[in-house]
């Protein structure tokens, strides 16, 4: 077993102390070391690991080299230290610790400050360079800037690794493309992202079979016709006073019409081969989705409350006031005592589609700085790669445990969750700094404007904004 050594660095010009591992010849393993270590070789060797050779045919050496995964939340004293919270867990990190005895090199993953200082954090550190060999966790704030500044190594020139393995996101690389270079990867499977949850009893006081959503989402004729019909049949009138009781939907506008325009095959903001973005506000697929979404929410959205805070849409589901609620897959965490029972499925088709279902990929990236030389950053992608590897002994659809749980459904991790891994779209408009989307969604969904109008007010802004992020 190899060993971590620990030092305190300054990070650049924010001075920022943070703990760092630096590489390190491993030391000489005890008897029992030496016995753990043949136990896990015995696991993995059972459980069909095939341990990889170099292209001279030997076994992979580091010669004990150690590679700090970077983020901004992790255990400062690395993942490998965390008590495991299931079995799954357990294995996952005997199998880390298997990758570290097998190929000499040490790697684990480390929270090196808080969310505020990352990005000056790495922009230092990629900028002067220092001992510490990193792969660093980043997001939106780092990555337009990280791309412009060429702060990031590109990761297409590293032959050693299969960047087509179905583990690599590929909507990560073609939001870190350049022409064919790439600077960005992930390992980890997207997060579901944005859907369209359901009540089951307002569905069937409405005559509409719950089932019958996930019944045509796998026939691929869940479309915004078939939405409209159940937001009417659910926006009732039930004791004939004049005032609906019911409504078809209540939503967060952004996550409504995120959706809406991915669903008619568009987006709001493009990327052409040479990586320069481009606005699609004004294309005609994006103006028909908004107005859309605008029409919805007009016929058949529930009102807000007067006086009411903004999030009073999650209240109006949660207590089963409307049957349908666009929203992000983390919210079951909200609603998991809820009274009604719910479903959840992909946003519906638009007419422009493609014809699969999808959401918004929006993930955290890992880069390699591009301040190293070729030998030192493909050695530490090539650990990367290793280390990242999905845990022998689990089957593709591993994954999934951890959703049954949350789920009511098990349709909706087994269809609606693996769509939504399946095709990912990439979301560009976050890559562009002080765009604000609100200056659009805000006006056109309730009305107040129409999307051609909307566009015109803001095009000049926009373009400002984009042309410097092509710079």
């Amino acid at each position: 077993m190899l060993t971590t050594t620990k030092k305190v660095v300054a990070a650049g010009l924010t001075a920022l102390m943070v703990a760092s591992v630096v590489s390190a010849k491993p030391k000489k393993m005890s008897k029992e070391e030496k016995a753990q270590a043949k136990v896990l070789e015995k696991q993995f060797k059972n459980a069909g690991y095939v341990v990889q050779k170099n292209s001279k045919g030997k076994v992979w050496n580091f010669d004990g080299m150690s590679v700090i995964v970077a983020d901004w939340w992790s255990n400062a004293n690395g993942l490998q230290s965390e008590a495991s919270k299931s079995p799954v867990e357990e294995d996952g990190k005997k199998f880390r610790q298997y990758v570290m005895n097998t190929y000499n090199c040490e790697i684990d993953q480390y929270g090196i400050g808080g969310w505020g200082s990352h990005p000056q954090t790495v922009a230092n550190f990629c900028t002067t360079g220092g001992d510490e060999n990193y792969v660093f966790v980043i997001d939106g704030r780092s990555i337009s800037a990280g791309l412009k500044a060429n702060l990031f190594y590109d990761l297409s020139t590293i032959k050693s690794i299969d960047w087509n393995n179905s583990k690599w996101v590929k909507s990560v690389q073609d939001k870190t493309s350049k022409g064919s270079s790439f600077y960005g990867c992930r390992p980890i499977r997207p997060e579901p992202r944005g859907g369209v949850f359901f009540n089951k009893r307002l569905l069937k006081e409405a005559n509409i079979d719950p089932d019958s959503i996930y019944d045509m989402q796998a026939a691929g004729t869940w479309t915004w016709d078939a939405f409209e019909k159940m937001l009417k049949a659910t926006t009732r009138d039930i004791d004939n006073d004049g005032v609906m009781d019911t409504f078809g939907m209540a939503n967060l506008s952004t996550e409504f019409c995120h959706l809406a325009v991915m669903s008619n095959g568009t987006a709001w903001i493009g990327k052409d081969k040479a990586g320069k973005y481009y606005s699609m506000c004004g294309d005609e697929k994006t103006v028909e989705a908004m107005n859309w979404a605008s029409r919805m929410c007009q016929n058949y959205e529930k009102p807000a409350p007067e006086g009411a805070n903004w999030d009073w849409m999650y209240a109006a589901f949660m207590n089963g006031e409307v049957a349908f609620q666009a929203d992000q897959e983390y919210r079951v965490g909200n609603i998991e005592d809820m009274r009604d029972d719910w479903g959840f499925v992909c946003f519906p088709l638009g007419p422009n589609s493609d014809g699969k279902y999808k959401t918004l990929h929006d993930d955290n990236t890992y880069v390699i700085p591009g301040c190293y030389d070729k030998e030192r950053a493909e050695n530490i992608a090539k650990i990367f790669d290793l280390w990242s590897d999905p845990t022998p002994g689990y089957g593709d659809d591993a994954w999934k445990e951890d959703y049954y749980p949350r789920f009511r459904d098990e349709r909706a991790v087994d269809e609606t969750l693996q769509l939504m891994n399946d095709n990912g779209i990439v979301r560009y408009d976050t890559l562009i700094s002080g765009l604000n989307l609100g200056n659009i969604i805000w006006n056109v969904y309730p009305g107040y404007k129409t999307m051609q109008e909307a566009v015109e007010e803001t095009a000049n802004s926009f373009q400002a904004l984009i042309d410097e992020a092509n710079r």
